[in-house]
Order: structure tokens, then sequence, then C-alpha cells
């Protein structure tokens, strides 16, 4: 293979120069233009984001670095082509990480936290939480996503994350409610893969309405109203809809108003603000909200007993957090 280097930075230049020409086969002159031929591409485009990130003169010089590549055989007017349509060395980069992640082996988890009424904290169901280990690094929920998106893998990370939650079910959920999270990477939700969800639920014995998929505002639906009728077309198969965050945006309570969900979770940072005069006026209003459509409130990230008494005098249904217990494994059998 043949690659291009420039930039517009003659420091960067010639340190790439004194670098990598030795890591280069020959170096020719194709074009008008100056090519090193490379055995193995990959390995040579990893030593060249290496060694400009362990610079740190060259620290946030990245992008002006232009790289192309183009086969040994290309004719003149390909190099020229390819020349025009170089890529930022920032560009090269994400792809060679969109790459190790698409074939990076996860172990991956599933740890499931109780949601407890507030009243006797007897326990209404579990929320399933995906983690994932790799080379020996956790990777919480947040991570895996953050990681999913910059891969272009969201859509199966959510669908395995609900694959592997019910297949960890035990006893221990008896008729308990089940929440599994259900993303819309592209501002709209997979209806086919959320009906295997349910068909995978039933055929271990969950009834329909044990399952409640949880969808957040981070979502960003880019059409509200398609998105609330692909949900209620979940709802008509007898499933369960929770919208998660709510109360950290008008943007939250928008979604939550269209959904017309049968579970409210109020964000963690609102409960944290309690018992702030801002904090109580909007879990007020949620809750009034909630109930008069006759949906329930589940408080997350409950952390102390004194959080747990306000919410229950602002007549919050549900809790979640570490007071009433953190997220775990659970066995099967």
């Amino acid at each position: 293979m043949l690659v291009l280097l420039g930039s517009t930075n003659s420091g960067v230049v010639t340190h790439l120069d004194e670098a990598l020409i030795a890591e280069a086969e020959t170096v020719d002159i194709r074009s008008g233009v100056v090519w090193l031929e490379v055995a193995n591409c990959r390995a040579f485009l990893v030593l060249l984001v290496d060694i400009l990130s362990e610079q740190d003169a060259f620290d946030g010089v990245s992008g002006d670095v232009k790289v192309a590549v183009a086969e040994i055989d290309s004719s003149p007017q390909d190099l020229v082509q390819k020349a025009l349509l170089a890529a930022t060395l920032t560009e090269i980069a994400d792809l060679l990480e969109q790459e190790a992640l698409a074939s990076a082996d996860l172990d991956y988890e599933v740890r499931y936290q109780p949601v407890v009424r507030l009243a006797n904290r007897s326990i209404v169901g579990f929320e399933a939480l995906i983690r994932a280990r790799m080379a020996g690094e956790l990777l919480t929920a947040e991570h895996l996503i953050a990681r999913a998106t910059k891969g272009g893998w969201v859509a199966d990370l959510d669908q395995l994350s609900r694959e592997l939650a019910i297949r960890g079910i035990g006893p221990w959920l008896g008729a308990g409610l089940l929440f599994l999270n259900i993303m819309a990477p592209d501002g709209t939700f997979d209806l086919s893969a959320a009906r295997r969800t349910i068909r995978q639920a039933e055929d271990i014995g969950l009834e329909p309405d044990q399952i409640v998929f949880e969808a957040a505002e981070r979502n960003r639906y880019v059409n509200i109203d398609l998105a609330a009728a692909q949900l209620t077309k979940l709802r008509n198969a007898g499933v369960r809809i929770a919208i998660d965050d709510v109360g950290d945006g008008y943007s939250s309570l928008r979604v939550a108003t269209s959904f017309k969900p049968d579970v409210l979770k109020l964000a963690g940072d609102l409960i944290q603000s309690l018992p702030s005069s801002e904090a109580t006026a909007i879990i007020r209003a949620v809750v009034d909200l909630a109930h008069r459509t006759g949906a329930w409130v589940v408080a997350e990230g409950v952390e102390t007993e004194s959080q747990a008494k306000a919410l229950r005098s602002l007549d919050v249904d549900w809790g979640q957090g570490l007071l009433f217990g953190g997220p775990e494994v659970r066995a099967t059998g």
C-alpha cells in the first residue's frame, strides 16, 4: 500500500519524516507527490497515530495532519483523487478505534438493582444494568454506550443488553417488574428488536406486563410523535413504558407527556438536590402529572434516609438507589 502524509505544520512534517521514513519499504514520487510504500498499512497508521499522540509538543495538531492511502498499482488519476480526499489524522484515529471496538473481546455481565416501595421497602422489581470487562477494565453502561456510539454499534449493544438481562433472570424476580433500557440510536425505536425481547421474556415464563421498557431523554428523538406512536404499539403488546431522567429539563417533561408512560423515573441529580425548594417543586409537579394519569413515580439515586423521607412526604411511589441496594449479579438458578 501507498501512504501520503502532509501537514501545514512544518515541525510535524519534519518529525514524521524522521520517524516514519525508516518504516517505509520505499519512498516514491508519483504524480509529483511523495508516497511511502508500506507492507502493512494498518500497522503503519497505528504507529503514525501513536507517534503523534505521545509527543506533547504536537498536542492538538493531529487535525492538521492529512493522510491518504492508495493501492500500489493505482493510476496517476487515482493517486490525485486519493490525495484530494485525504483524511485528517484525527479521523484516521477514530476509524482505528471503531475497528478495535468492533472486534474487542468484551466480557459482559448484567447486574440487577432493586426498585422498592417507599412506604414499606418491599421490592417492586429490578432494573437490569449492563457492564463489561475489557482487558481487566470494568466498563459501566455509560462507558459502553459512549464507545458503542463512537463505534457505530449502539443498536447491537441495545439488543444484546436486553437479551443478556433476560437470560440472567432467576426465581428471585417472581412476579416483579423487570426494567429494561431501550435506546433509539437514530431517534426512533427498533420495534422488531423490542418484540424479540418480549418473545424471549415469554419463553422463560414472564408475562408481558412484567416488562418495563425504559426510554431516556438522551435518545434525542428526531420526531416525538413518531416515537410515541412506536411506544404505543409496544404497550399494546402488553408491556409497560417508563421514562428515565425526568425533571432534568423541559425536554424531558415534554417526552414524559408525549409518551404517556406507566412509570416516570426522577433524575438522580434532582434527588441529590433535595431538600432545595427547586427540586421539591419539580418533584411535586412530576408526581401530580403522573398520578393524574395513573402512572407511578420512581426516585433514582436515593442514598440517604432523609432523601427517602422527603420523597415519601412528596407522595413518590417507589425508590431506587444505594439506600435500598446497589446493582448486583444474581444467580439464575
